[in-house]
């Protein structure tokens, strides 16, 4: 996780967050996420100028010459925003907005929302109450049954039996790691995607992990992405524009601070481990997510259609490092709501 100071009044405490360095951290945080102010209406939604942002951030902000990038930093952390663009990268990470970076009269604008369900989640977790805990997860092997996912003829490769495969490794790596862990299904069977959600919320579980790989007509398309549920008004990073679906808030939209921190955690891990294209952290209205009662994340761990990148999910070796990397950004997370509720989470 990367945090950023607020300008709160409130004493501070030195923490090390894992593998990014030293962040600080409020104690007696109030329960109620602070309101953030609108500097301006634009496109019909609130905004709020960059500059703003860093100074609540207690960050460095700095325009390009031609005032299309804005960039905030501290030690420890970076942001970068380009007009008209939907990528922020943190500390070069990509992370999708739910909203284009807006310019007017020189000065760059970040969505309102996209501060609330971005930028908070992922800096500043502790001002959000009701922290969740972290002791049991549930890991979803996508598809099975009549259901077989991609597929790559020339390997021989059917989706639905490596995530399993995947699944199943993940599952022994986390449970070595002391968590309780169940699988939505452990055989080659079908599952309905509402039946997943269901599952998980009958075990009373605080995350849940859904396992996918990933097809496209266009060979070349490689790389790793991360999907959490779409936040209530805002569009899936697939489209621009809102929809009716858009505006109809459902379970897991409860959870999205602590999703998006717990993705972002994941992806990022994925990426330092696994190396290749950083596809990003995204967000999509997946019917498996829709009905959670508590976070979940959805990963697509490569593509099954390039080539190269199907040969090595062909391989038990990387599959097993796909796990331990899923493994280890659940850590993260796991550390972070430690850190924020100031007990064992």
């Amino acid at each position: 996780m990367i945090l950023a100071r607020p300008h709160f009044r409130w004493g501070w405490l030195l923490l090390l967050c894992m593998g990014l360095g030293m962040c600080l951290l409020p104690t007696g945080a109030r329960a109620e996420l602070p309101p953030t102010p609108t500097d301006a209406i634009l496109y019909e939604r609130p905004y709020t100028e960059l500059a703003t942002v860093a100074g609540k951030l207690g960050m460095r902000y700095q325009q390009s010459r031609d005032l299309k990038v804005g960039t905030l930093s501290s030690r420890w952390t970076s942001l970068k925003f380009t007009q008209n663009s939907r990528v922020m990268l943190l500390n070069n990470f990509r992370i999708y907005l739910g909203f284009a970076v807006a310019g007017s009269k020189g000065k760059l604008y970040l969505s309102s929302q996209d501060m609330r369900n971005i930028i908070r989640p992922l800096l500043t977790p502790q001002v959000f109450s009701h922290k969740p805990r972290l002791k049991k997860i549930v890991i979803d092997p996508g598809h099975g049954g009549r259901d077989p996912g991609c597929s790559n003829e020339s390997l021989g490769m059917l989706e639905k039996e490596l995530v399993l495969a995947w699944a199943m490794q993940l599952k022994e790596t986390l449970q070595e790691r002391g968590y309780q862990v169940l699988l939505t299904r452990h055989s080659d069977r079908y599952v309905e995607n509402t039946n997943r959600f269901k599952y998980a919320n009958d075990v009373n579980a605080d995350l849940f992990l859904s396992l996918h790989f990933n097809s496209v007509p266009r060979s070349s398309v490689h790389g790793i992405e991360t999907y959490v549920y779409t936040p209530l008004g805002q569009p899936s990073s697939s489209r621009s524009q809102i929809e009716e679906i858009d505006l109809k808030a459902r379970p897991a939209n409860h959870y999205d601070p602590w999703s998006t921190l717990a993705g972002f955690n994941i992806q990022r891990q994925l990426i330092q481990s696994i190396g290749g294209i950083d596809r990003g952290l995204k967000r999509a209205r997946f019917s498996m997510l829709s009905g959670l009662n508590c976070p979940g994340v959805l990963i697509e761990g490569g593509f099954f259609s390039n080539r190269t990148e199907a040969k090595k999910i062909k391989s038990a070796w990387h599959r097993k490092k796909l796990a331990e990397a899923v493994a280890v950004g659940v850590d993260a997370y796991h550390n972070t709501l430690k850190k924020i509720s100031g007990k064992d989470a």
